[in-house]
């Protein structure tokens, strides 16, 4: 009963979000994580009956408070729901909500079966949360920064290339003839697909902890390099052929950058597993750490 109640939890929480992966400029990746994180929970549980079972269980006193604290959680999800669905737009409460969630399943884990098998599962759910969508404000912020930065190093390019381009704003100019770098061209929907990517190859892998983290800041790195060779192709292409041209090749430059992106953060993922004599060997503890 309880794993099937977290299950319900996590899967009305996905509901909830489907309208922001549907309609989201930069979420559509979001309906590909639910099924991919019921894979890594179904992996880790079969670990899971090797490992020492130690429940937090503090005294009656405190496990009914406890379960009356659970339940006072469950309760904030009606109004928090009914928020939800009045502004979809309105980020708070479906960040309110998933902390809800995540902080009821991990407590109940803790209960169950001991603290140690909670954090056993903690790596999924940190995969889980990159489908649900930024704070308005942060995701603004990035977008600007990621913006500019691009626009940049764009503009850098273009001369060491030896062509004596400006920079205006968020345009690149050469002459009488600009390019607007605008938001959709800012790398964000490859920033956090890739960001996706990399916690679940991290998983997938079985990597450490510090080689998540790296494989994070590889995705980073590798989305900004990426999106700063697609922007300073399409104005390569619209200042030599016209705005036209460059509408055209907008789609497929954006989807080749992010599929080299993605070819490179996999080969990272695979440079970051432990080898021995050429050969890659991984041992899985029942902690589920990495082992040569």
């Amino acid at each position: 009963m309880l794993l099937f109640s977290l299950t319900a939890l996590w899967l009305h929480f996905c509901w909830c979000l489907v309208p922001t992966w549907q309609n989201g400029q930069y979420y559509s990746y979001g309906f590909l994580v639910p099924v991919l994180v019921m894979g890594f929970v179904w992996r880790r549980a079969g670990l899971v009956a090797g490992m020492a079972v130690v429940p937090w269980r503090p005294g009656k006193l405190a496990d009914g408070m406890l379960i009356a604290a659970a339940a006072a959680v469950l309760l904030a999800l009606v109004p928090l729901r009914v928020v939800e669905t009045g502004d979809p737009d309105w980020r708070v409460p479906i960040v309110l909500h998933g902390l809800l969630v995540t902080t009821v399943t991990h407590l109940a884990l803790a209960w169950w079966r001991g603290w140690k098998v909670s954090a056993f599962f903690l790596p999924v759910t940190v995969f889980a949360w990159s489908a649900v969508p930024y704070l308005f404000q942060i995701e603004q912020g990035l977008v600007q920064f990621l913006t500019d930065m691009v626009v940049r190093l764009a503009r850098e390019v273009f001369l060491l290339a030896g062509q004596p381009v400006e920079r205006v704003g968020e345009k690149l100019t050469m002459g009488d003839r600009a390019v607007d770098v605008t938001d959709g061209c800012s790398g964000i929907r490859s920033v956090q697909s890739l960001l996706m990517a990399a916690l679940f190859f991290g998983e997938l892998l079985w990597l450490h902890w510090s080689k998540r983290l790296t494989l994070v800041g590889a995705a980073l790195v590798t989305a900004v390099l990426c999106n700063t060779g697609r922007a300073w192709y399409l104005a390569s292409v619209q200042f030599s052929r016209g705005e036209g041209a460059a509408h055209a090749a907008h789609d497929p430059a954006g989807h080749l950058a992010f599929a080299v992106a993605a070819l490179v953060l996999y080969l990272a993922a695979r440079l970051l597993m432990p080898r021995e004599t050429g050969k890659v060997v991984v041992k899985r503890s029942v902690s589920g750490d990495l082992q040569r």
